[in-house]
């Protein structure tokens, strides 16, 4: 196991991999706080100012993260798939997480007060601790967000599991951990600081920006579930319906579908890359068996997760790899594979 690669795949395709799926929690917290502080400015706050305002909640929110992965990579270690999270929970997380940035946007907006009380607050005998001790409640919020990011894992960091899982040894499994977050750090920090100098500067516009930020990220997030669950209304079910529906249905059979016949089966043939699965549509017939066959590259997005749930399919594709599945559709239909997560889509139709 070499550690220091381990640290740059965090530092790189890693950083931004966890930002793009975690970064909502970093930027929600950020923007809610500095929003109280416009509410009750304080003396001598300048642009120029540097503080703990600005460094505390982003070292806490990196620090529980550190923590909690570390923690989850000894675990995975000692006990193996055993400490694996389903795709259910995984699915309810990424849910809450898109109804908590949707929530924090509406508190920026004003929306109603009713989502100002959607905040974490540590219970009282904790608050009194912390009061005693002198340090101020809002790092506690980023500190708790820190520790929720290992139930919202990012492709990366999910193919960083199952490594840490192939380990089988606790100490190595958790040091494989902590130097992968490790490396994701730096990205997380210049973002969540930056976030913090821009919004004393930019004041309201800038908190209005971030809400607006927030509703997207709140959306493609909660869209995500509902095409790994393949809801009706995803957004890709809309767009396919959408396309189907003004689509010739002499151009429907005369679409390319990359499937070959051979010995009566139906092979078919899907590349699993960083930017999602080539192609993202196949045609297969009905009754006629199917191999389809699964071709990873050198990949650690969120595609290695693949889903084809209505024929029971599910895969998690080590980099380099491939695996085929032989299954026989007995119904017309649509059918869409997805990432575990839902940001990568395709479809498989049966005619």
């Amino acid at each position: 196991m070499n550690l220091w690669l381990v640290f740059l795949t965090g530092l790189t395709t890693g950083g931004l991999s966890c930002l793009a799926v975690q970064g909502g929690f970093l930027a929600s917290i950020i923007a809610g706080q500095k929003n109280k502080e416009l509410q009750k400015p304080t003396k001598n706050t300048t642009v120029s100012s540097f503080d703990r305002k600005d460094w505390g909640p982003v070292v806490m929110f990196l620090l529980a993260k550190l923590l909690s992965h570390t923690m989850l990579g000894f675990s995975l270690g000692l006990l193996g798939s055993v400490f694996e999270l389903s795709l259910p929970i995984r699915l309810v997380f990424q849910a809450f997480a898109a109804f908590f940035m949707f929530a924090t946007a509406m508190n920026l907006l004003d929306v109603h007060p009713i989502f100002r009380y959607l905040v974490f607050q540590p219970p009282k005998f904790i608050s009194k601790r912390i009061r005693r001790l002198g340090t101020n409640n809002t790092l506690f919020a980023p500190f708790l967000l820190g520790l929720f990011t290992v139930f919202i894992p990012c492709g990366v960091t999910q193919a960083m599991e199952v490594n840490a899982i192939a380990l089988g040894n606790p100490m190595q499994s958790a040091a494989l951990m902590f130097a992968f977050v490790l490396g994701t750090a730096p990205l997380f920090s210049i973002i969540g600081i930056a976030m913090a100098k821009l919004s004393e500067g930019l004041t309201q516009k800038f908190l209005r920006f971030v809400a607006v930020v927030l509703i997207g990220m709140a959306l493609v997030s909660f869209n995500g579930v509902l095409e790994v669950v393949h809801f009706p209304l995803s957004g890709s079910s809309i767009k396919n319906g959408w396309i189907s529906f003004w689509t010739p249905d002499t151009q429907k059979r005369n679409a390319p579908s990359g499937a070959q016949i051979v010995n009566g089966v139906q092979n078919i043939r899907i590349d699993i890359t960083n930017t999602g699965y080539d192609p993202k549509y196949l045609r297969v017939q009905k009754g006629i068996p199917v191999k389809l066959t699964l071709q990873a590259g050198k990949v650690y997005s969120c595609a290695v997760d693949f889903h084809l749930s209505a024929f029971a399919i599910k895969e998690f594709m080590k980099p380099n790899t491939s695996k085929s599945f032989t299954f026989t559709p007995s119904q017309k239909g649509t059918f869409a594979y997805t990432c575990g997560m839902g940001m990568y889509t395709g479809v498989l139709e049966v005619i």
